[in-house]
């Protein structure tokens, strides 16, 4: 392991895009009324006259029947239409970059972090990584975040003989502790919204069989797949580049070597965080 691959340490932290989308909701309340009548009077009872002969009594009147005046129905009021939704129209993939990074910025990452972003490239950038990540390896030149400032630490053992130090894990620090400041389901929120720009990037690669979104639970699939290693795994220095003094370790992917650089706490972590991706991408 090289200074030089280990400056691309970052490429774990890949997947950290984000975005949140908030839905709103209303509805209409009305109430009906009805319309009563009253009934009409009855007409009044005419008393009948005393006469000097028997007379036949006349009839009395049938009292007016008035039918009732109709209920009137209920009008319903008239439904509020619904505003249209506005599909904001994708950027072309060679001007992405502004939009994807306001709405990256916009999140509350953890303060003093979000400068870790590099801004340029980033779409093409992330889908080099994921490839290059489902393949074991590591990649230069399509950085998703700045590099570490400081390099690898070693701790001379003996001669030729060397252990990782134990303050390099501070090194990745920065990087986890961004990674865990968003929760995933906004960066799979993000990664709906650019799902068409991903898509072209990785056809680009020119894998007409495969999908990124194959391709990034591959990714995940290999980081997961990193062993559990105990602390203290020795390194010898052949030439310029250290390497693991165990061949088994040795013949690891480069992107699992690159994990075991991690703390044995930083790996839980970042497994951890990787499971609850591939959950969510599953759903």
């Amino acid at each position: 392991m090289s200074q030089q691959a280990s400056a691309q340490s970052y490429y774990y932290a890949g997947l950290a895009a984000v975005v949140l989308v908030i839905i709103a909701a209303g509805w209409l309340l009305f109430r009906d009324t009805e319309q009563v009548t009253e009934p009409a009077p009855l007409p009044p009872v005419v008393e009948p006259a005393t006469p000097q002969q028997p007379l036949e009594a006349e009839p009395l009147p049938e009292p007016a029947v008035t039918e009732p005046a109709p209920v009137a129905e209920p009008v319903e009021a008239a439904a509020t239409p619904a505003e249209p939704e506005v599909v904001v129209p994708l950027p072309a993939l060679d001007e992405s970059d502004t939009e994807l990074a306001e709405a990256l910025l916009a999140l509350n990452w953890k303060a003093g972090l979000a400068a870790l972003f590099n801004r340029e490239e980033m779409i093409r950038n992330l889908v080099v990584t994921v490839d290059n990540i489902a393949q074991g390896q590591l990649v230069a030149g399509h950085p998703v975040l700045a590099k570490p400032a400081d390099g690898y630490r070693v701790q001379p053992v003996a001669e030729g003989r060397y252990l990782t130090a134990a303050d390099n894990s501070s090194r990745y620090e920065p990087y986890l502790q961004l990674l865990e400041s968003v929760p995933p389901r906004q960066v799979l929120a993000l990664k709906r919204r650019y799902q068409p720009l991903l898509d072209q990037a990785f056809a680009e690669l020119g894998y007409p069989d495969l999908t990124f979104d194959q391709r990034l639970r591959q990714a995940i699939a290999v980081l997961l797949s990193t062993p559990q290693v105990p602390a203290g795994a020795e390194l010898s220095r052949p030439s310029v580049m250290y390497t693991y003094a165990d061949p088994k370790l040795e013949q690891l992917p480069e992107a699992q070597k690159q994990v075991l650089r991690l703390s044995a706490e930083q790996q839980q972590r970042f497994k951890a965080l990787l499971t609850t991706y591939r959950q969510a991408l599953g759903n």
